[in-house]
């Protein structure tokens, strides 16, 4: 299926998760949720629309991190709920090719979620998609609550590649994504592949 992985021994695959393995934004999806259930924190007290706060924010990295606090004062089980909304209302949905992609290489490689949306997220996401390695913007916590700060930096550009060696020490045999921030990425797997808004530019698009 990717050419250059034919006789490879087994070794790390990482996924992006938005616009990847799933189309659209699910941290967008779930923003737009509590703005729905009206949920605010210390973070967004006297915001009247965080997902409109969200995305008035211009700096890439900044933005991910205020998709994470916005979940503050939530339970983990709160958020599970808001990702199952999301899927449940279609706003995100699998992307299957991707999807199966991720299934053909689990047979001989160990593969990973990678993302810049928290990370709480994500592991609800990736339950749905049998993928259990999860790394993204991640929340202190007490408990099961979450709390008002992240911990350690945003998974996104150059910090993509930062993430990807914490997470596996190794260089990746393979990488995908779709957006201009996976491309740090991308160029650090042995072999890559793009989708989305990126198909093609750089590396072959997929599928």
């Amino acid at each position: 299926m990717i050419p250059e992985l034919q006789g490879l021994p087994p070794g790390e695959v990482i996924f992006d998760m938005d616009g990847t393995l799933i189309n659209h934004d699910v941290a967008e999806a779930c923003l737009r949720g509590l703005d729905r259930h009206g949920h605010r924190n210390e973070i967004t007290a006297g915001v009247e629309n965080v997902f409109a706060a969200y995305k008035a924010i211009e700096d890439y990295a900044e933005q991910c991190r205020y998709a994470a606090l916005a979940l503050a004062g939530l339970h983990v089980a709160e958020v599970e709920a808001l990702v199952d909304e999301a899927f449940a209302r279609g706003e995100v949905a699998p992307v299957p090719a991707i999807c199966e992609l991720a299934a053909h290489l689990a047979l001989q490689h160990r593969i990973w979620l990678l993302t810049a949306s928290p990370r709480v997220i994500g592991v609800a996401v990736g339950k749905r998609l049998g993928l259990y390695r999860v790394k993204g913007v991640e929340l202190a916590m007490s408990g099961t609550k979450l709390l008002p700060a992240t911990v350690g930096p945003v998974p996104c550009g150059p910090g993509k590649v930062r993430a990807a060696w914490e997470m596996t020490g190794r260089v990746p045999v393979f990488a995908i994504g779709d957006s201009p921030q996976d491309l740090p990425l991308l160029r650090h797997a042995r072999a890559a592949r793009t989708c989305g808004k990126n198909a093609g530019v750089e590396f072959p698009a997929f599928p």
